[in-house]
């Protein structure tokens, strides 16, 4: 509608002057407000890390990937001292003087055999003063005790105590009526599957020794000459078949070498184990019999050796025995005691098993008179405990370092110290590499990760790799394969390695595995290099494992020992005998130790245990105890390149690694998986060790890199990613464990003598995970030392959960199942 108005609306232009409010300082002005000068941006320099992670496709989301070489904390690498010049002298080399084993007493049969086929000719030093005591029969005050072999890691041992069980069964080989039906005469107990297969396979090497001299003229009067080929060796290991087992002890075996519990098994339930007439009973690396709880197992052997012995000479009173000729049934059985250290578990042991105890040290026979004593107080007087005291110490020749690494370079710098000690080798001689890590779930997911992983997707090496010698193990032509098979399933090959089989050994493998592995990894591969050339190239093998490859085990030529992860249970004596894997019987050898930056108190804790302090670097020439080497060296000896390429060559290494885990949602789930194991096993170090180890000195995120994890598993990032200790802390619950049973929870109440229940380890599917393995269980008896009671007999709860972190954390609450 029209009603007379006119509205001339008008648009303000771009030159008209927008007036604000009071301006203080200032004045109108009709000039327009300058346009903001735009920032000048200078080209940017995104890190290698992140320009080799951006996608090609921008219409996908970018996933910025942290780098390797930023935001780690400062780490200060003190100068190495100064070495002397003196050299080294080894501290369990075979003596050089003019000891012989003829000088000790032994049969010139057995001395013959170690010259010839062992090519051993001078005893070492326990060995010069176990051999004595154990060989004598002319005094009958020393035959008839017991022996204790104290002794380091890697000294000859095995050979102290088999010697003279050899020297004492071989001259009933003249006995015509004599022949393994016999029964079992000795019995040598060890804690684990491995370290039991490698003493039988000694064991049966000593058994080939000739039966008669060499010399054709020789008496034949002599005993020597008419002996008879009787004595075999048996093995008895947890994860054989019983039923063959029991037909080869139906036979005979003269010899045996077992596990506790398999042991106990027989002896309680087969009637066919003749073991009435046993004269020897050995009991090595007693300390790691004690920790893995086997006291119970080791004294039902003791008593039911001794029912079994009555009952013997019971029948043969009562003229029920068939057997045919006589036997000194007066003659006691004679048990000897080996172990590295002298706790007072292991002290404990020895006053039950042993009668009137001769102690045996590397250095000295100790008089009769200084431990003589009725049985079961010897080794418990105040003139013998002093060993307790003393340090438990590697071996003199061996070097040990160690490297502060941040977290996130963890992995890398592992492949790097591969890398490097593997180009470091000698000319086309093999190197053999022991790598322990904390969990049986880190093994697996690092053998997979070498084994599978490539570098661009290719199964070829990298071009910066063509400096190292040899050809890679993937060149095999199908017909090759086949037989492969099996053999892949043992040992896995990387890229990044060459020439280098890599193996895996945890107590979860199958027993056939383990041994395999061991098998495989300490023998000599050769694969020559021209088929027209005489010359060999040995190839080299790496071993991933847990700490049960820590005791005992004698694998041949192992250079080096590399420690991923320090030891969460042991202490000083579990590092050093990892370390001792390697420098073995006057050999040289290398020790690696891995040290994050919150860690690095450690060292000066580990030198203090294994150091002797009333020796001097200048007075015997012996190297510092361990020395720091740089992460940065040992990278850029590893990945090579010039100035800092070693970065970017570390970079792809890291990105083929976190390609492989997105790859699959399998690779993912194991290297989750082992990320959380890795945390709990380092939830369990022990009080006294918290201040050094602890979860709130872990930056969650940097380890994950370590994992080749982009993230930290969420639950497990919500809970204190970079180390925030409010979100970690825990007040002090009830301290009954989270997978309790309703049931048994009011059983334990009701009860107080109740037995703490295992808990069940679920994965993310919420299948059991190693419920019935042996390792998880001699897991449990080991976490459970300390907070048990012995009450009638039992072993009991002290009303402290078995996963009670130290300083009112529970595990349960950090890592929920």
């Amino acid at each position: 509608m029209d009603d007379g108005f006119i509205l001339n609306i008008v648009e303000p232009s771009a030159q008209s002057v927008r007036r604000t409010g009071k301006a203080k300082g200032g004045r109108w002005t009709d000039s327009p407000r300058p346009v903001k000068k735009a920032r000048k941006v200078g080209p940017t320099h995104p890190s290698e890390h992140e320009r080799l992670a951006r996608p090609t496709n921008t219409s996908r989301p970018v996933q910025v990937v942290s780098s390797l070489f930023t935001y780690n904390p400062e780490v200060e690498v003190a100068e190495a001292p100064a070495l002397s010049s003196v050299i080294v002298k080894p501290s369990n080399a075979p003596l050089t003087d003019k000891s012989a084993f003829s000088g000790l007493g032994l049969d010139p049969l057995i001395v013959a055999h170690l010259e010839t086929k062992m090519h051993i000719s001078n005893p070492t030093s326990i060995q010069r003063e176990a051999l004595p005591p154990l060989l004598s029969t002319s005094s009958e005050d020393t035959f008839d005790r017991d022996v204790f072999i104290q002794s380091q890691t890697g000294s000859g041992k095995t050979l102290s105590y088999l010697l003279p069980i050899l020297q004492d069964l071989l001259p009933f080989g003249s006995l015509s009526y004599i022949d393994r039906s016999i029964g079992t005469l000795a019995i040598v107990i060890v804690p684990t599957r491995e370290l039991a297969k490698q003493i039988s396979d000694v064991l049966e090497v000593l058994l080939t020794l000739r039966l008669r001299p060499q010399n054709e003229g020789a008496d034949d009067a002599s005993p020597s000459a008419r002996l008879t080929r009787w004595l075999v060796s048996g093995l008895l290991i947890g994860g054989e078949n019983r039923t063959h087992e029991k037909s080869r002890l139906r036979k005979g075996l003269p010899i045996l070498v077992s596990t506790p519990g398999r042991l106990l098994d027989h002896l309680q339930n087969t009637s066919s184990f003749n073991v009435g007439k046993c004269r020897w009973l050995v009991l090595d690396e007693a300390d790691r019999l004690m920790e893995l709880g086997f006291e119970e197992s080791i004294k039902g052997i003791l008593q039911a050796l001794e029912g079994r012995r009555k009952l013997a000479v019971q029948a043969v009173e009562e003229g029920k025995s068939a057997e045919v000729g006589g036997w000194n049934w007066e003659k006691r059985r004679r048990t000897v005691l080996c172990s590295a250290t002298m706790r007072e578990d292991v002290q404990h042991l020895a006053g039950t098993a042993l009668v009137k105890p001769i102690l045996v040290k590397a250095t000295e026979l100790d008089k009769p008179s200084d431990v003589a004593g009725s049985t079961g107080d010897a080794l418990t007087k105040p003139d013998v405990v002093l060993a307790t005291g003393e340090k438990f110490t590697p071996p003199s020749q061996l070097s040990q370092k160690y490297i502060v690494a941040p977290l996130k370079l963890r992995l890398v710098a592992l492949i790097a110290l591969l890398r490097l000690l593997l180009a470091q080798s000698q000319s086309r001689q093999g190197t053999k590499i022991i790598v322990f890590l904390s969990c049986t779930d880190s093994v697996d997911y690092h053998w997979k990760l070498l084994g599978t992983s490539s570098i661009d997707g290719s199964s070829e090496s990298p071009e910066w790799s063509s400096d190292d010698e040899g050809e890679g193990e993937g060149d095999d032509s199908p017909e090759d394969k086949s037989k492969k098979d099996v053999a892949e399933k043992i040992s896995l090959s990387s890229p990044l390695l060459p020439q280098t089989s890599i193996y895996r050994l945890h107590g979860s493998l199958p027993l056939k595995t383990r041994l395999a592995s061991l098998k495989g990894f300490a023998s000599a591969r050769t694969k020559s290099k021209d088929p027209n050339s005489k010359t060999n190239v040995f190839s080299s093998s790496i071993l991933l494992c847990t700490s049960v490859a820590s005791r005992g085990l004698d694998l041949p030529l192992v250079r080096a020992v590399v420690q991923y992860d320090l030891p969460t249970e042991g202490g000083a004596t579990e590092y050093v005998h990892r370390v001792g894997r390697t420098a073995r019987v006057g050999r040289g050898g290398e020790a690696w130790a891995f040290v994050s930056p919150s860690e690095q108190e450690w060292v000066r804790w580990i030198e203090t245990r294994i150091q002797d302090k009333d020796t001097s670097v200048s007075e015997t020439g012996r190297r510092p105890s361990l020395v720091p080497a740089s992460v940065e060296s040992v990278m850029r000896g590893g990945f090579g390149g010039k100035g800092n390429g070693y970065e970017e060559r570390a970079t792809q290494v890291q990105l083929a690694f976190e390609r492989w885990v997105l790859k699959q949602k399998e690779n993912g789930e194991l290297a989750r998986r082992a990320f959380q194991s890795h945390m709990r096993a380092y939830a369990t170090h022990p009080a006294d060790e918290k201040h050094i180890f602890h979860v709130r000195n872990l930056h969650l995120g940097h380890l994950a890199k370590a994992f080749a994890l982009r993230e930290a598993p969420g639950h497990l990032a919500q809970q204190g990613a970079g180390g925030n200790s409010r979100k970690l802390h825990n007040t002090h619950n009830t301290r009954n464990n989270q997978t309790h049973s309703a049931s048994s929870k009011s059983k334990s109440k009701s009860n107080p003598i109740a037995p703490v229940a295992k808990p069940a380890w679920r994965n993310s599917h919420g299948d059991t995970e190693h419920d019935a393995t042996a390792e998880r269980r001699m897991q449990e008896v080991v976490r459970r030392q300390g907070r048990l009671l012995k009450q009638d007999g039992v072993l009991v709860a002290r009303g402290t959960a078995e996963f009670q972190i130290g300083g009112g954390y529970d595990l349960e609450r950090l890592f929920p199942q």
